[in-house]
C-alpha cells in the first residue's frame, strides 16, 4: 500500500523556510511544528494536564506565511497597547493610533520577512 503525502517537497521545503523565520512566536507560546507528510502544524494556548487548545495545519507555504505574519503583528500590537495603556481594543483600532512612523515600521517588516523565507515575489 502506498503512503498518502499530504505536502509536495517543494511546498515542504518553502513551509520550513517560513517556519524558521517566524520561530520567534515561540516567544510567544506559539509552536511550530515540522509534521512530515503531513505538513506543519502549529500549535496555541497550552494547558496542563489538556494540551493544546488549538491546533492548524498548512501543507502551503504562502498560507502558513500569511498565518504567521497575522500573528506575528498581533503580537506586536498587543504588545505596543499594553506599554501605551490602551486597555482591550481592536487590533485595526491600535494600529490608528500609532504614529505614522511606528506603522510603516510594522507592516514594513512584512516584506522582511518574505525576503528572509526566500519568496520570489516580494
Amino acid at each position: 500500500m502506498k503512503r498518502k503525502e499530504y505536502i509536495t517537497d517543494v511546498e515542504q521545503e518553502k513551509c520550513k523556510k517560513v517556519v524558521a523565520v517566524f520561530s520567534i512566536l515561540e516567544e510567544e507560546d506559539i509552536v511550530l511544528i515540522n509534521i512530515g507528510r503531513y505538513g506543519f502544524a502549529v500549535l496555541f494556548y497550552y494547558t496542563p494536564p489538556h494540551g493544546f487548545e488549538v491546533v492548524k495545519t498548512f501543507t502551503d507555504s504562502q498560507e502558513i506565511f500569511d498565518y504567521l505574519w497575522e500573528e506575528w503583528l498581533d503580537s506586536q500590537l498587543i504588545r505596543l497597547a499594553e506599554s501605551m495603556n490602551m486597555g482591550d481594543i481592536d487590533y485595526d483600532k491600535i494600529i490608528e493610533k500609532l504614529p505614522k512612523h511606528k506603522q510603516t515600521e510594522l507592516l514594513s517588516q512584512r516584506e522582511t520577512f518574505l525576503k528572509k523565507a526566500d519568496f520570489k515575489d516580494v
